[in-house]
């Protein structure tokens, strides 16, 4: 799945567990999370094409029509941020240094899980056992335009639960929103 996704799939599962069960988790800090291996596989790559393109290093771009340059870092980087056995024991690590479970983390549990399914043989399967093991599924490519299209209308309905639960922003009663006379 694409980033934007991520994020806002993670912003809906935290906003539900902090209004459902009142458990202390920051949206922002779940979203974050939920980005984080993208991030961490693509980011390094794109600083570096902007820093080539910005300084000089690479006047055409990447001569194929690109803007950026191509460089080619994140694959180790994207088999990291997309492995459960990497994700727990980060998770694991970060519960002992902080005393409490770090709810926000789950963000990024949530992104390997969608991307397990999400992902083709054809690009970017996800080892999500990676470094134990290279096993991966062939899903459905999220670029699929009826799957892309089935994402965001779930994550519509999904945004107008939440709102008509009023966990989006409170909904106030019609009577309410009239000016009052003064």
């Amino acid at each position: 799945m694409e980033i934007v996704a991520h994020g806002l799939w993670a912003a809906t599962a935290a906003i539900t567990a902090k209004r459902s069960t009142r458990a202390s988790v920051n949206v922002g800090w779940a979203v974050w999370w939920a980005a984080f291996p993208d991030v961490l596989a693509f980011g390094p790559a794109v600083a570096a094409g902007l820093w080539l393109r910005l300084s000089g290093g690479s006047q055409a771009g990447s001569g194929d029509g690109h803007f950026l340059p191509h460089v080619h870092i994140g694959l180790p980087l994207y088999l990291a941020g997309h492995s459960l056995v990497v994700f727990l024991l980060v998770f694991g690590i970060a519960t002992m240094l902080m005393h409490r479970i770090v709810f926000e983390m789950f963000g990024w549990l949530l992104h390997i899980l969608i991307d397990i399914p999400t992902h083709s043989l054809r690009y970017y399967a996800t080892r999500f056992l990676w470094p134990v093991s290279d096993y991966r599924i062939d899903g459905i490519a999220w670029w699929t335009p009826w799957f892309w299209a089935a994402t965001y209308a779930a994550l519509v309905l999904a945004y107008f639960v939440m709102w008509k639960k009023g966990w989006l922003w409170p909904v106030r009663p019609l009577a309410d929103r009239r000016p009052q006379p003064g």
